[in-house]
């Protein structure tokens, strides 16, 4: 099957895909446990909505007009990265006599709450497509996506295990120690990573091979 895959300027939530000379859009973010476990995405069936008028696709494409001064993920990591330089030698006014199950409720809080901030910026580039096209009024189907090659599989595992296992440190830190610091540089390093294995999967994509 000959398929091209194509990006959306500025919305890294979507993909046009050109199926043997048909437009179809793929929400790669549609699926909140597909988000979660990417390897899904090679084992479930994937929905996409087929797209009648060029139009629509063109419109999508189109640069966007917004000024966007780089990653803001990159800058928070910036920002990050100072501030824990200066707070350093206070990092011991942050400690706060907690039992380690109260800990790890606050640690599931922050973990809820930057869920939600991800969830939201998912939320607003679906608002920003549907400003063009509203994909529930277009026809549906679905394709199988598998990966090229065993090696896309290793570098996605390998960016997976590698998430799971640095975050786990990091929970058990702040557990043990209790610091709010901590708490902060852990909810932080949590989205970062997790946005980047997110990132990681979606440019894996361009090198799929999709099957109807």
């Amino acid at each position: 099957m000959n398929c091209e895959v194509q990006h959306l300027e500025k919305n890294k939530r979507y993909r046009i895909l050109i199926i043997n000379g048909e437009q179809y859009i793929l929400d790669m973010e549609r699926s909140f446990w597909k988000t979660i476990f990417p390897f899904f995405n090679w084992i479930l069936p994937s929905t996409v909505f087929k797209v009648e008028d060029s139009s629509v696709v063109e419109r999508l494409k189109e640069p966007n007009k917004e000024k966007v001064g780089g990653s803001w993920v990159m800058s928070l990591a910036g920002i990050g990265y100072f501030l824990g330089i200066l707070l350093a030698p206070l990092m011991g006014y942050f400690e706060v006599p907690m039992s380690p199950l109260v800990n790890a409720m606050l640690l599931m809080l922050a973990i809820t709450l930057v869920a939600i901030l991800y969830m939201s910026m998912s939320h607003r580039r679906k608002k920003k497509l549907e400003t063009i096209v509203d994909l529930d009024k277009l026809s549906r189907c679905e394709l199988w996506i598998r990966p090229s090659s065993k090696k896309q599989v290793f570098k996605l595992l390998a960016a997976f295990l590698w998430f799971v296992v640095f975050n786990g440190l990091f929970f058990m830190v702040y557990i043990e120690s209790g610091n709010i610091m901590v708490l902060f540089g852990v909810s932080f390093f949590f989205l970062s990573t997790y946005y980047h294995l997110v990132l990681r999967w979606k440019k894996a994509t361009q090198l799929l091979d999709l099957k109807v």
